[in-house]
């Protein structure tokens, strides 16, 4: 489910090896994916990024080319087009709202949407921490931009095939989606195919019961509390916490930022309006979210695998 697409970039053909220390190399030569596609890093800002590519580079061959030696490195397993997203990042520091208004433009968001949770995956593969915090916040951007619900697809992919540890953030905030769209759903239908995913998802029951447990806690209503929405603090007023998350939420340095300031320096979600959303659950729309907290109980209402209502829980969490 990696939305992968395939490249037709023709690589340069190498020529023979030289030995060469690595104070003498300015670049290195990433071939990514089955085709090998080429992308060019400067050494010294790979290797600074973390150990993986310290140590990636450390180990690989070096080629003349041209007259200039390079290190060359593959990542095989790896999707051209999300390396380009990590090959932007490294140079520029800064968040991928001009790839989301892109996308928009040229109808290509469901890739982007693949080439963002990938690289996420990927940042978090290889520990590098602020990449995972801005691919999060990339991921949280298009939802909004593009008013959708949470992908099936994503939730399978999450909790099927990807590791616990590596996918956690990414999992917390499925959670949280998932709960925001069953607290304003009517559709049995649609809590039919989210019962479905708990049901073949492992892990995916439990940490929505655990985020229930915790949201009952704050009082918190489901309808609500939008996790597409990254108000731009860590800081919130009891009001605020009602219809956003807090700023770094979904951030790898949630636990030590606390309410303080999150230490990456880059836009924010803009403030929008929604429209009652169309859900890729329901394939229409879904009834719009209440605005009446006196109704909250009456639309937070889906079916649990043991046939109670996940109301029914929440009451009884309390």
């Amino acid at each position: 489910m990696h939305g992968r697409r395939l490249s037709t970039t023709r690589r340069a053909p190498l020529s023979s090896s030289s030995r060469k220390t690595n104070a003498e190399l300015a670049a290195v030569r990433i071939l990514v994916g089955p085709e090998r596609r080429e992308f060019i890093i400067g050494r010294k800002l790979l290797v600074s990024s973390c150990k993986f590519f310290r140590e990636l580079v450390g180990a690989s061959r070096v080629e003349i080319e041209k007259g200039e030696a390079r290190h060359i490195v593959s990542l095989r397993d790896q999707c051209p087009e999300m390396f380009k997203l990590f090959h932007y990042w490294i140079y520029e520091r800064k968040g991928f709202h001009d790839f989301i208004d892109e996308a928009e433009a040229d109808d290509g968001c469901s890739e982007l949407h693949w080439d963002l949770v990938n690289l996420h995956l990927f940042a978090a593969q290889i520990q590098l921490p602020a990449l995972q915090d801005f691919a999060m916040d990339a991921i949280q951007d298009l939802y909004l931009r593009c008013n959708w619900d949470i992908v099936p697809e994503l939730v399978q992919y999450v909790y099927q095939v990807c590791d616990a540890q590596v996918s956690c953030r990414l999992r917390k905030w499925i959670v949280a989606m998932t709960t925001w769209l069953l607290g304003g759903v009517q559709r049995e239908f649609v809590a039919d195919r989210i019962q479905d995913l708990f049901d073949t998802c492992p892990g995916f029951w439990e940490e929505y019961v655990t985020h229930l447990l915790k949201m009952s806690n704050c009082k918190h209503l489901f309808q609500f509390k939008n996790p597409q929405l990254r108000l731009p603090s860590n800081n919130l007023r009891n009001e605020e916490r009602q219809f956003g998350y807090r700023q770094c939420s979904f951030h790898t340095h949630r636990s030590k930022v606390g309410q303080g300031n999150c230490p990456h320096t880059f836009p924010l979600s803009p403030p929008a309006t929604l429209p009652s959303p169309t859900s890729p659950l329901t394939d229409g729309d879904i009834k719009s979210r209440g605005t009446d907290s006196s109704d909250a109980s009456s639309e937070s209402s889906a079916l649990s695998p043991s046939s109670d209502s996940i109301f029914d829980m929440y009451l009884d969490a309390r």
